[in-house]
């Protein structure tokens, strides 16, 4: 294997120089792939769509979890539905919370990113966390868990990760959710994606009555720009609500939260239908 190509459309897409495959697996539900590229460092893909790379998943891990948490008065509970290379869950541990339960459904994910993505995965060996290994949509009918936050941190919304966006799902997720809480989700490229975003705000915002949708910048992401959905129950707007101050960030800071709900023109007009 010479290279790696993901296409984005018909006509465009990514390329990446393989330097060494390092792992290639089907599972039950998806394909992995462990590859090195000299640039980007290794690469982990599911079905032959870039998930991480060393290079720049700090700045989704990040860009998913800090705004929400930061969003949140005392975040003491967190959810991570997905996230099953660990970078999500390493970044909510750098705050004072009492528990973070992950749900993923594909095990193999989480064995291999403890073998393969050891700066993500030492997450798993913290105390406060509970990792279960289940279908999301069937574990949140089932459980009796609250949570301050709730992080779906999935795939694309296709195949195994498709019901994740869907309001019967959401609903469940919600009778999880604390009084005063937060849920954020990855809504996909704003230029590749727009109707599945359109889609995701749509039905946070049937649910959760509010929605409000950032952006950040992913080179190895479709468009090299990304964007997130968050919504509230009983917080109302986002603003930065605790002083936790995070050691060690690479992107994240406060001015970024500002900045980040700052939505160019034709994303705000097809969103939010306002000049």
């Amino acid at each position: 294997m010479e290279s790696f190509i993901e296409f984005h459309s018909k006509s465009s897409g990514i390329y990446l120089k393989v330097k060494n495959v390092l792992y290639r697996k089907k599972t039950k539900y998806q394909e992995i792939l462990v590859f090195e590229n000299d640039f980007f460092g290794r690469v982990l893909a599911l079905d032959n769509l870039i998930m991480i790379t060393t290079k720049d998943e700090f700045i989704y891990h990040e860009m998913l979890s800090h705004i929400p948490m930061k969003s949140h008065p005392n975040p003491k509970s967190v959810l991570i539905i997905g996230g099953g290379d660990g970078g999500t869950l390493r970044e909510v541990l750098k705050y004072p919370i009492d528990k973070a339960y992950l749900v993923e459904i594909d095990e193999e994910v989480i064995n291999v990113s403890k073998v393969f993505f050891p700066e993500l995965s030492k997450s798993f060996d913290d105390q406060r966390v509970k990792v279960i290994i289940m279908d999301a949509i069937e574990w949140v009918k089932k459980s009796n868990e609250k949570f301050d936050v709730v992080l779906i941190d999935s795939t694309d919304p296709f195949g195994i990760a498709e019901g994740l966006i869907s309001e019967n799902f959401l609903k469940n997720v919600k009778n999880l959710m604390n009084n005063n809480s937060v849920i954020c989700i990855q809504s996909e490229s704003p230029l590749y994606h727009l109707e599945i975003l359109e889609k995701i705000y749509r039905t946070f915002k049937i649910v959760f009555s509010n929605a409000y949708v950032y952006t950040a910048p992913i080179p190895t992401y479709p468009g090299g720009y990304w964007s997130f959905t968050m919504s509230f129950i009983g917080l109302n707007v986002p603003e930065i609500r605790n002083n936790y101050y995070i050691k060690h960030l690479k992107f994240y800071n406060d001015e970024i939260y500002k900045s980040s709900f700052s939505l160019p023109q034709f994303l705000k007009e097809r969103i939010y239908g306002t000049n």
